[in-house]
């Protein structure tokens, strides 16, 4: 039998994030006991660290990561639209030059707290093969293949984790829900792009209408949009920050917070931006606060969970959250310089927290 304790520190307990100031006890690889106050016996004093959830990065284009700033001086539409600058830069590199650009990109997440993506791979069969040899040992890709013909769709679906449409216009509207139905029978996720442009913020109802797993973006949805998402129970992915930076908006996430929205945080093309959930975080909040200043710890604990909680049961992940009589796999940040002194923690670690405050990262008990 193998025993740690974990003392002195901030624990994010279970679904709702609860904050416990005390200790944690793993033994075989689950969490025994989680308490408030002090330990008898030995422990590893994290001097007032914290606890928390890995982040799931709920979608993300890593294979783009072979032409990071392409899109500058180019509009959304130029970058990554059918036939897009995107496309030709992945066709014009080898498969080497993919898989290392990949394995690199990995590694970069796992370094930000990163233990889940969900990715939205081009590139039909072939595709879905080279993210499955790039794959981390640390890092679950969660591969939501891409066809060019009906004809390889079964084959997709065999491989991968689900389907991911670039857009619902890939499609007339008979063979989008014979595509999302066929994907259903085979207990594969099924998601789409959805209203990321103005002229396209229409879209949301006519996705609902395929019984999604979640759609992407929703970055021009309104308030009876969302009211909507959440009367079907579909999760959103938002990307703020790509979209942001490709000059699409950002999404309105203070009306899914209003509308009780399940939703999700990716970072979208790494070609755009680095898969960094912290500074994902960071940059929700920012906005978060432009579009209504009355924001505060209870907004960001939510925050926090659509980085950590949701996606673990969007995606069936094999750990759970920070709980007794649950895997032991979490991060571990130390205060540092930047996390001292804050009057509200949920607020402080989504607004402050960097890659630098990861001590340790815990997958079964054991340190990666």
């Amino acid at each position: 039998m193998t025993q740690r304790v974990l003392s002195n520190a901030t624990i994010f307990e279970g679904e709702e994030l609860e904050v416990t100031r005390g200790y944690l006890v793993i033994r075989d690889g689950i969490i025994k006991k989680i308490s408030e106050g002090s330990p008898s016996g030995r422990a590893t004093d994290l001097k007032r660290g914290f606890i928390l959830p890995p982040f799931v990065n709920a979608h993300t284009h890593v294979v783009d990561s072979v032409a990071k700033e392409l899109y500058i001086g180019r509009t959304q539409q130029e970058v990554v639209g059918p036939d897009g600058e995107k496309f030709r830069a992945l066709n014009s590199h080898s498969r080497s030059e993919l898989l290392a650009s990949v394995r690199a990109t990995l590694q970069d997440m796992f370094r930000t707290g990163t233990l889940a993506h969900c990715d939205f791979r081009e590139g039909g069969v072939k595709g879905v093969e080279l993210l499955r040899e790039a794959s981390h040992k640390a890092v679950k890709s969660i591969i939501m293949g891409r066809f060019s013909t009906l004809e390889e769709l079964n084959v997709i679906l065999k491989k991968s984790d689900g389907i991911g449409l670039p857009s619902l216009n890939a499609f007339d509207e008979k063979v989008l829900q014979s595509i999302a139905n066929q994907t259903r029978r085979a207990k594969k996720l099924f998601s789409v792009h959805v209203a990321e442009l103005k002229s396209a913020r229409n879209e949301v109802e006519r996705a609902l209408e395929l019984r999604p797993s979640f759609i992407v973006h929703a970055t021009h949805a309104d308030e009876e949009d969302f009211v909507s998402v959440h009367k079907n129970d579909v999760p959103v992915v938002f990307c703020p920050r790509a979209n942001s930076l490709l000059g699409v908006g950002t999404p309105s996430i203070h009306l899914a917070l209003a509308t009780n929205v399940r939703f999700c945080f990716g970072t979208d093309n790494a070609m755009v931006c680095q898969p960094n959930m912290f500074k994902e975080l960071s940059f929700v909040w920012a906005c978060l606060r432009r579009a209504d200043p009355t924001a505060g710890g209870e907004e960001a604990r939510k925050l926090l969970q659509a980085a950590t909680i949701e996606p673990l049961k969007l995606f069936n992940l094999p750990w759970e959250p920070v709980k007794e009589g649950g895997s032991a796999t979490f991060m571990v940040l130390t205060r540092g310089n930047n996390l001292t002194n804050l009057t509200n923690v949920p607020a402080g670690l989504v607004n402050r927290a960097r890659a630098d405050n990861i001590r340790a990262i815990y997958a079964r008990g054991k340190i990666l």
